[in-house]
């Protein structure tokens, strides 16, 4: 369903652009006399070149940080998911009372955060942490515990380790929905595209058609990329936002291995 709203959102922005910037050429042509356009020809390709070469470089950086944020998001996702079931793995280490309690935890973590927290962005694009008490009580369970063996000591070493990796994952997904792109940028966005297609109409050429298919060209290829920025703005919410299928892979690993070998 989101996949279908993504094409429907960017069929819009896409086929909107250019339907505007073609009606835009046939307006322009209108209320031009034929050859006083081609008088400024050499002025007005000196500009676009300058206007076209400083929109271009700022719409490229803005399309790879949102996509290494969307990326970077991705991976802090996984490494949040891992951690949760390394953690079960690393728990059956422990004494009995220690280890179900941690168990119990972690399955209470996940199903919170499947079920509840994981849909429960705002309009602002903000996490509801609805699972934080759960993540506290893992917190608290672990540094409770007091090692006797060496081989519970070992474990206990590599438990903190994975307990801080899923502390930077959870705090950088409750942090990253807070940093999307600020409405200045959006805005310098969306009117240099739009400076970079006007300038197009200052050239006059004798075939309309030709004039029309090569300003949809570029309205194209402008909107494409901002279409990007728009679609992985929130790497957690809109059409293609992050799936919490790694959260519900490791909740069915869970329950398999207290199947296999339960907490008794």
């Amino acid at each position: 369903m989101l996949i279908m709203d993504a094409w429907v959102f960017g069929i819009c922005v896409v086929g909107g652009s250019v339907l505007f910037s073609s009606l835009g050429v046939l307006l322009v042509r209108k209320r031009m006399t034929a050859g006083n356009l081609r008088k400024h020809h050499e002025v007005a390709g000196y500009l676009l070149s300058i206007v076209g070469t400083l929109y271009s470089v700022l719409l490229g950086l803005i399309v790879v940080e949102t996509q290494s944020k969307f990326d970077q998001a991705i991976a802090m996702s996984r490494q949040e998911a891992d951690s949760c079931l390394d953690m079960f793995h690393l728990a059956y280490a422990f004494p009995l009372p220690v280890r179900k309690k941690l168990h119990d935890n972690l399955q209470e973590y996940l199903r919170t955060l499947i079920d509840k927290e994981w849909d429960s962005v705002s309009e602002e694009g903000n996490f509801q942490q609805i699972a934080t008490h759960s993540f506290r009580n893992i917190f608290w369970t672990t540094l409770d515990f007091e090692p006797r063996t060496n081989k519970e000591q070992q474990c206990y070493e590599k438990y903190l380790d994975n307990i801080q990796a899923l502390a930077d994952g959870r705090r950088y997904r409750l942090q990253v929905t807070h940093s999307g792109l600020p409405n200045v940028l959006w805005g310098v966005l969306i009117a240099g595209g739009a400076l970079t297609v006007l300038f197009t109409y200052l050239f006059e050429v004798e075939d309309a058609k030709a004039q029309i298919l090569m300003t949809a060209l570029v309205a194209l290829a402008l909107s494409l990329n901002v279409l990007l920025v728009a679609l992985f703005n929130n790497p957690y919410k809109g059409f293609l936002r992050i799936s919490s299928y790694a959260f519900k892979y490791d909740l069915k690993v869970t329950n398999e291995l207290l199947e296999e070998r339960p907490d008794k």
